[in-house]
């Protein structure tokens, strides 16, 4: 990074100092700053570690600094940092092309997010008029960095589902609250009568009514507070299946604590409102007369209750259609065909440092090297050598097709463009579909050649013949030439999280060898027991060089899912927490409406009506309810998949389920049943003589 970058992000090291003035010049860059947990784990927290010397790549590099426990970014890992030195050829126009660096910047004060938009896109445009042919196209985007964080880490949509989620539980929730408020005050109607006559005012009823739901939402909301301290836990034992969520720090602090305040005074307020202005209107002489078995208040009070409860069925059953859907969605792309095999293969990460292997024939010579010593382990049936392991989201690359016009760089098509060495698919498992794969003949003194991927012909040949066609990929450092295809292979997924197939370019390694690359056996048994065996491969080679997250590609791709699981159960939860609020809605209006009804209910039950008929009043009551909102919510949810397809990249993948749509309304009947029955069975044993004197 540049000498300024902790100054910008306003973080000062724990003991030691920052980059100097100098220090990004050449020859004057070995110098290194630990991160407080490397510090610990390393170099056992030693004070004195500031100003001595440790090797990195085979380098030595001074300590200048550690930085404090507690500096962290969402999404990055860093163990320690140097400094961004731009030598002559990383400023040539030719530079421009790599887009790998970000842009901090601390804005001044008084200077808003949009005026420094605004200055960043004025820049973008000037850059886009000095250099058409590189920057026409490309925008200039500026965000806040906890907007930036989060997008960078790709979280956004599912903190959106998860917030509306946890918005719709509440409304839900809310619903109840002002539902209990509602026969609470209608219960209360001769003391407010009683109040009204003696002087007190409607403002008076009103704010003592409103104080008292006040009082109970703080205490709902303290009691939630507590409770979010095992949510707390909970999450964060469920967020450590890889280094990157892992380090993300998970507390309670004094934001939170403010907003469930503020969310629980503002609750208060919606929920108490409404019951006490109804019950600020109340009618003194009806009130105050205790024959008064109906009135017009409590039956618009019951009303309203009804379009709440409605609302609560409509809003839960929405929730667990979208829940389902998404379940089902995740389902399906666990257990999907990637295209490939990933049973039976060991992989690890290697980077070859510049002070060793600096040119491209170094490299090649070490990548041939290794695999003939990955060939000699016993029951490796095959071995290769890949920029990018299957299904982990390779990098793009544009590219022309000779004969076709040539387009801009920014209008260039784009494909997935992986290097790898001859043995690649039959490790992989990928099948060859036409022509043939790389020999060791496609080196760096052989004409160029490539192998595309079936969509690749699909997508940009119009599935016409392939073989012999000429491309020329845009590699960023690299010469740009003309490449033969000379075979097809099968398709395969961009990313074990996604359905979506993307075109691929594979090129032959011993032809553009590169620093940073995968190593893949196949073996006959168990991979993991080939671990030690690779290790020893490898240091044969180069005893000073360390493998990194050696493991199987299965437990590769589970980690990558590793989070849907968490997702999975918090959005059940929500769930079924939803339909349990919205049974207790029902259940608490059903009986409230038959406590309301007990004399009706011996009237009818005096003029001959049996309790089958009692039982099939109160049942149809919850059951017209539940038809009601379900059809609402139904509607609600019929934009569910093409919403929930955009938002988390289901490409390819349609979710919609008539099931889901068909098994959500019948478990809501079957609760809502459940719920209307117990108050139904307590109306079918009202004794019609105690009915008949019931005030």
């Amino acid at each position: 990074m540049s000498l300024n970058y902790f100054r910008v992000l306003g973080v000062s090291p724990q003991f030691g100092r920052t980059f100097a003035e100098g220090e990004d010049r050449v020859g004057h860059e070995h110098v290194v700053i630990l991160s407080h947990e490397l510090w610990e784990r390393r170099f056992g927290s030693d004070v004195s570690l500031i100003g001595s010397t440790i090797r990195l790549n085979r380098e030595s590099y001074t300590v200048i600094g550690v930085m404090p426990a507690n500096f962290r970014l969402l999404g990055f890992i860093a163990q320690l940092w140097t400094p961004l030195v731009l030598n002559s050829a990383d400023q040539a126009e030719a530079a421009r092309k790599d887009r790998s660096l970000d842009l901090y910047a601390r804005l001044k004060p008084g200077v808003t997010l949009e005026q420094a938009r605004a200055e960043m896109i004025t820049l973008g445009r000037r850059a886009e008029e000095s250099f058409p042919a590189i920057e026409k196209g490309w925008g200039v985007g500026v965000r806040t960095l906890p907007d930036y964080l989060i997008q960078n880490f790709g979280i956004r949509a599912g903190i959106a589902v998860m917030m509306t989620t946890v918005g719709f539980v509440l409304m839900i929730a809310c619903g109840n609250v002002a539902g209990l408020l509602l026969a609470r005050a209608a219960g209360r109607r001769k003391e407010l009568a009683i109040r009204i006559s003696l002087g007190a005012g409607r403002l008076r009823i009103v704010r003592q009514l409103l104080t008292e739901g006040m009082v109970i939402a703080l205490l709902g909301g303290g009691v939630g507070l507590l409770s979010s301290y095992w949510g707390i836990n909970f999450v964060r034992a469920n967020m450590s299946f890889n280094e990157y969520v892992s380090a993300v720090p998970i507390s309670l602090d004094w934001n939170v604590v403010f907003f469930v305040l503020a969310i629980s005074v503002a609750s208060a307020a919606l929920c108490g409102l409404v019951p006490a202005l109804n019950a600020s209107r109340t009618d003194i002489n009806t009130s105050l007369k205790n024959e008064s078995r109906a009135a017009t208040a409590g039956r618009s009070q019951s009303r309203l209750r009804t379009v709440m409860v409605t609302g609560e069925i409509a809003l839960a059953l929405f929730l667990l259609v979208g829940t389902g859907l998404l379940i089902r969605g995740l389902s399906v792309i666990h257990h999907q065909y990637m295209g490939f095999r990933p049973d039976h293969i060991l992989t690890a990460g290697v980077t070859l440092d510049n002070a060793q292997y600096k040119d491209a024939s170094q490299q090649a010579a070490f990548v041939r090297n290794v695999l003939l010593r990955l060939q000699q382990v016993p029951s490796a049936e095959a071995v290769a050598v890949t920029s990018d392991l299957p299904a982990t989201g390779p990098g793009k690359v544009s590219f022309l097709i000779k004969g076709q016009p040539e387009l801009p760089a920014n209008q260039r098509p784009t494909a997935l463009d992986l290097v790898i060495t001859p043995e690649f698919f039959q490790a992989a498992g990928i099948p060859l579909l036409h022509g043939r794969v790389f020999t060791e003949r496609d080196d760096a003194g052989a004409p160029r050649v490539v192998l595309v991927s079936q969509e690749f012909v699909h997508r940009h040949l119009q599935d016409q013949e392939p073989l012999g066609k000429q491309i020329r990929l845009d590699v960023s450092g690299a010469t740009p030439e003309w490449s033969e295809i000379v075979g097809v292979v099968s398709n395969t997924r961009s990313h074990s999280e996604s359905t979506r197939v993307e075109p691929q370019v594979y090129e032959a390694m011993f032809q553009r060898p590169i620093s940073s690359f995968s190593l893949m056996i196949r073996a006959g048994s168990d991979p993991n027991n080939l671990a030690a065996a690779m290790r020893n491969a490898v240091a044969q080679v180069d005893a000073e060089l360390p493998l990194t997250s050696v493991m199987s590609m299965t437990a590769l791709l589970e980690r990558q899912a590793n989070g849907d699981p968490l997702f999975e159960r918090l959005m059940g939860s929500f769930a079924l927490l939803a339909l349990i609020l919205a049974a207790i809605g029902i259940y608490g209006l059903v009986a409230y409406s038959v406590g309301q009804r007990t004399h009706e209910i011996g009237i009818r039950m005096a003029l001959g009506a049996g309790k089958s008929d009692v039982l099939s009043m109160v049942l149809w009551q919850g059951l017209r309810m539940t038809a009601i909102g379900a059809a609402i919510g139904l509607l609600m949810a019929l934009p569910l998949p093409k919403l929930l397809e955009a938002m988390f990249y289901f490409g390819g993948l349609h979710i919609l389920d008539p099931a889901i749509y068909l098994i959500v309304p019948i478990a809501m009947a079957v609760v809502t049943m459940l719920a209307t029955y117990i108050p139904a069975r307590r109306a079918m044993r009202v004794d019609p003589m105690v009915a008949l004197r019931y005030e």
